[in-house]
């Protein structure tokens, strides 16, 4: 029940603020329980606290509590940090997975795009010299599209310079 403390007394809580807080954290610390109790409790009780009150309040009060009690050594502590660390190693492997598709559609498409690009030019003008593949092969997506795009008005391989960067 000492957990509660912080949510309990409506009127005493919007009236004392942050002080209302301390005094729980100081009744739960005083309290007869045994140490490793105490933290739990506390722990509890910032949980709840976080209901009620913004974090600034609670990190002021409840930093000086931890730091006292040690309470990041605690089985409850612990249970939560590694929940946390777990969801936090989720998300960014779901953002790396996520990041690492697009990047690999992308050189994807841009590989797809580099064959037909040099293929419509080798149907076109049979053979195509070093250089210009080679600097086909630096374009990106955009100029690869343009130049397919325009496949029927490109003439010369010479009028290639006009999307070749």
């Amino acid at each position: 029940m000492l957990s509660l403390l912080p949510v309990v007394d409506r009127e005493k809580r919007q009236k004392g603020g942050k002080e209302f807080l301390r005094r729980c954290a100081e009744d739960i610390i005083n309290s007869d329980l045994d140490l490793e109790t105490k933290k739990t409790v506390l722990l509890r009780a910032e949980i709840f606290a976080g209901l009620v009150f913004d974090k600034k309040a609670i990190d002021l009060v409840f930093r000086e509590v931890e730091q006292m009690l040690s309470i990041e050594e605690s089985a409850g502590y612990q249970r939560i940090f590694e929940k946390g660390m777990e969801k936090g190693i989720e998300k960014g492997m779901e953002k790396g997975i996520e990041k690492g598709m697009e990047k690999g559609m992308e050189k994807g498409q841009q590989e797809s795009l580099l064959d037909v690009t040099i293929r419509l030019l080798r149907k076109k003008f049979r053979k195509i010299p070093r250089e210009y593949l080679a600097r086909i092969k630096e374009q990106d997506v955009y100029v690869l599209q343009q130049i397919i795009d325009s496949i029927f008005d490109i003439n010369d391989l010479k009028e290639l310079e006009d999307y070749l960067q």
